[in-house]
Formats: structure tokens, sequence, C-alpha cells
């Protein structure tokens, strides 16, 4: 399923989250995060952010309450979290060692964020029983980092398939998947990865 489809089932089901998806990136945005992860970007990422680059303001969250960050706040969310990367024993993967037991790693693209330093990245630096371009958990209450799905693609495509199928409502400013407040909290319960 393309990327285009979320933007579709929004559109069909929730117009007033298909309202701020931006345009799609342009080359220097993509040059930028390359850059920064220090990686090419793989091709479900590329896709995403060449069909929309993201969300213009912070709420509604497009991503079940999550702002979808714009490839360029992408990078400046990257670099903060860069300067608080640490190796941290205590954190824990679903599944175990998918994911590297780091706060935060360079090979990391937060993609999406719950405006209280948690969100979703793009792994591109997985653990030994990972694989490259999972989309995980990641923040200060994620004390468990989970693989949420197998790429960026693979989740667009289910996100697609869970707002037509009306797990996506809009209340005022508060989008929530069927009726969470916490998309991250809602996950803890889901059968992942979602695909």
């Amino acid at each position: 399923m393309s990327p285009s489809a979320f933007a579709a089932a929004l559109q069909a089901r929730v117009p007033a989250l298909a309202a701020p998806l931006r345009p799609p990136a342009s080359p220097a945005d993509f040059q930028a995060a390359e850059a920064a992860l220090g990686r090419p970007l793989p091709a479900p990422v590329r896709d995403a952010y060449s069909t929309h680059d993201g969300q213009d303001g912070v709420v509604p969250g497009v991503m079940f309450g999550m702002t979808w960050l714009p490839l360029r706040r992408a990078v400046q969310e990257h670099a903060t979290w860069m300067d608080l990367a640490q190796d941290d024993t205590s954190l824990t993967s679903e599944p175990e060692g998918a994911i590297k037991a780091v706060s935060f790693s360079r090979g990391w693209l937060p993609f999406a964020t719950d405006g209280a330093g948690n969100g979703l990245a793009v792994d591109l630096d997985p653990g030994a029983a990972g694989t490259t371009g999972q989309v995980i958990t990641y923040g200060p209450d994620e004390t468990t980092h989970r693989v949420v799905s197998p790429d960026l693609g693979a989740f667009l495509g289910w996100a697609a398939r869970a707002a037509q199928a009306g797990d996506l409502s809009l209340h005022g400013d508060d989008a929530q998947f069927q009726g969470a407040s916490s998309f991250l909290d809602a996950l803890r319960q889901l059968p992942l990865p979602l695909a």
C-alpha cells in the first residue's frame, strides 16, 4: 500500500486530519536527514516523505494523536536526542535484542512525537535480532522499546487500514486511536508488529 493511501484514508474518514499534511520534502531536507543519520534513507522513508513532508503545526496529531514531523523537524529532534544519547542497560526491547539498549541512536530517525519526548522512529541501527528500517518506540516513558512495524511503509499501510476502519477519531484537537488518550499506550495492548 502506498504512503498516499494513508492520506486518502484520512481524507475519506477524518478530513480535518488530512488538512495539515504538507507537500513533499525537498531534496535539501533529504540530504540533511541522511547527513544527520550518517547513512542513506531506506526506500519506505523516501516514499513517505516524497508524498507528504509530515504535517503543519503540532495539533491535531495526524499519526493517531502524535505529530508527524516534517523531515527538517525530525532532524532537529534527532540532534536534541543525540545530546542526550547514552547506553542504558536498563532498557529492554520487544522482541528481545531487536533494538539496542540505548536511550537514542544516531541511526534512529524520529518521525512522530507525542510532545512529551516520546515517539516513533525508523531504526537504521537495529539490535542483533532486529531489521534495518524497523519502526520503533523511543522516549523517557518507553523503558521497553518496541518494534511497532517492519518498516515505515508497512506502518503507513496499517495506519491507512485503521483510519479506513474508523479506529481514528477526532475530538476537538485531540486525535485518538480507538478512544485511547495515548497511541503509545494503545500500542502496548496491540499484537505487534503492525503490518
